[in-house]
């Protein structure tokens, strides 16, 4: 099959039509992930694009292509499905056919600890701020709430099993959904447009990706939106994803301080 050759300009605007129809498809799946015609258009479409992107010379392109398409995939086994579990084995998935085909060492370009100097710190308190304060308002003013499946299974253990599993929760899901949005699918993105435009780009999809989630609807989609926008700016300024995560931790320990008691004490 001859090699995908093309000019400087159409490089550029496939690899920008590319990006963004992954960037859309990652973030439709936790909000359609349930629409059993809606995960196979998608996978089909990411499968396209992968074949579309086989001859090409984007490999981070291609990582996201798999990503996502195993998103979708994944998402369709009950019980396993159920975020961050689905995601993760997404992620290894990823990883490891990544590997095989030797694109792996380029994850170290995100995959790191990054920059942490002074206005590094402050910036990680800034957000974590301003996460605070925008979880308490969406608790207290637009009545927030864990998704149903998530209360139940709170609901079916014991406090000790339930503190232990939250925690751990948030600790597994800042990774995922960093490694996610702010590693898999914003490095290509950064290939093919200016940071501003990157980062907004996958703070959009990183919004909406929240509309049934915490925060969710449409007030979750624009908190979680303008949030991304910080760790997104974290991500780049840094290098790295330490900061970013620590930013989120703070934002899911937030969650689980405000949301979980009422549960364990109901």
């Amino acid at each position: 099959m001859p090699k995908y050759e093309l000019s400087g300009l159409d490089a550029a605007v496939h690899g920008r039509i590319v990006t963004v129809a992954l960037l859309a498809l990652g973030a439709c799946q936790p909000v359609f992930s349930s629409s059993l015609p809606f995960v196979v258009l998608a996978a089909v479409v990411a499968l396209l694009l992968g074949l579309w992107l086989r001859h090409a010379d984007a490999p981070e392109a291609k990582d996201a292509v798999v990503l996502v398409f195993f998103l979708y995939v994944v998402g369709l086994i009950p019980v396993v499905g159920l975020w961050p579990i689905g995601p993760a084995i997404a992620i290894a998935i990823t990883a490891v056919i990544s590997a095989r085909a030797g694109r792996l060492r380029r994850w170290r370009d995100w995959l790191r600890v990054g920059r942490l100097d002074g206005i590094t710190w402050v910036t990680v308190a800034a957000v974590a701020g301003v996460s605070v304060v925008g979880l308490l308002l969406w608790q207290s003013v637009f009545d927030g709430q864990l998704p149903e499946t998530y209360q139940q299974l709170i609901e079916s253990v014991s406090v000790p099993v339930a503190v232990t599993g939250a925690l751990g929760f948030a600790i597994v899901n800042g990774a995922i959904e960093d490694s996610i949005f702010f590693g898999i699918l914003l490095t290509p993105m950064l290939r093919y447009f200016p940071p501003r435009w990157a980062v907004g780009l996958t703070a959009l999809a990183f919004g909406l990706a929240h509309f049934h989630g915490v925060p969710s609807g449409v007030m979750g989609v624009i908190l979680a939106g303008s949030w991304a926008v910080m760790l997104g700016y974290l991500r780049t300024r840094t290098g790295g994803m330490f900061a970013t995560y620590l930013a989120h931790i703070v934002a899911d320990a937030t969650i689980i301080a405000v949301l979980i008691p009422p549960l364990l004490m109901g």
